[in-house]
């Protein structure tokens, strides 16, 4: 059975590569993101539930406007997000927290994305990108608050947080500081009671998330873990069912070649056999 969240885990994945090719791509291939970035948008606010869903209906809207542009979009090279915002709209309304983290990563993504019509001179759809981007912004708030207060009412206690706070100083000393000192830190801590109970080491958990993308420019370093974390677990989890199929996967035996000298043989032994037979045949009948 396919698991629910793999459309979100994909489609998280998809807008958070695309924040390298904002950054750095050609103008082309830029607008082909910046065309499948606002699909994905308004899939998300398709399957939205709460008061957040307005919010992004506006943000889907104001990217609509800001795409438009006579710069011909590279379609081609934005297949990943592309296919992840059309598998967003059939997607499960309930995926334990990865609809939080992907709105968490287009609010990133919309970031880059608002400063490039203006870039470009565009100053209508530069304005309907910043438009947009409050709302997501907003929109995020009103669907993370609720989700990180909770986690926080739930944060284990202080033995426990210390050891987290010893593995976030083992993991990137220089930013232990600044995570630590973010109102998020209880729910960071939460999550990763959470995830050490499911198995994972909190540590190596805090490593890995962080060599996927720096943390130098988070204006909340601990909510930005906190996103992260909830993705990764899921992530590493696919990428096992990814090896153990193909592992698992049944081996076609390769078709055997039918040896021509047997059938040769056997054919010209049945032949020698029947030629003597008739000549039997014959000699009795002349007898």
């Amino acid at each position: 059975m396919a698991d629910p969240a793999e459309p979100w885990h994909r489609a998280e994945t998809a807008i958070c590569d695309a924040q390298a090719v904002l950054d750095s791509g050609d103008d082309a291939v830029v607008q082909g993101h910046l065309d499948a970035f606002g699909d994905a948008v308004h899939n998300l606010a398709l399957t939205a539930k709460g008061g957040h869903r307005a919010e992004l209906q506006a943000t889907a809207r104001g990217f609509n406007r800001a795409r438009r542009s006579a710069i011909r979009a590279d379609h081609q090279a934005v297949t990943a997000l592309r296919e992840a915002a059309k598998e967003l709209a059939y997607a499960p309304h309930d995926p334990g927290g990865l609809a939080i983290a992907l709105i968490f990563a287009a609010l990133h993504v919309a970031r880059t994305a608002a400063k490039w019509p203006e870039q470009c001179g565009h100053e209508q759809q530069a304005a309907a990108a910043e438009e947009a981007l409050r709302h997501l912004h907003s929109g995020y708030q009103q669907a993370a608050q609720p989700i990180l207060a909770d986690l926080a009412r739930r944060a284990p206690r202080a033995t426990t947080a210390g050891r987290f706070e010893q593995d976030l100083r083992a993991v990137f000393p220089d930013h232990a500081d600044r995570v630590r000192a973010d109102p998020a830190w209880p729910a960071l801590t939460t999550t990763l009671a959470r995830a050490e109970t499911a198995g994972h080491n909190p540590r190596h958990l805090l490593a890995e998330v962080t060599s996927r993308r720096e943390l130098d420019s988070a204006e909340r370093p601990a909510e930005v873990l906190n996103w992260r974390i909830t993705v990764q677990p899921k992530r590493r989890a696919e990428a096992a069912r990814t090896r153990s199929t193909r592992i698992t996967a049944p081996v076609t035996p390769a078709p055997q070649p039918t040896s021509t000298s047997t059938s040769t043989s056997t054919s010209t032994s049945t032949s020698t056999s029947t030629s003597a037979g008739e000549r039997s045949t014959e000699r009795g009948r002349r007898r």
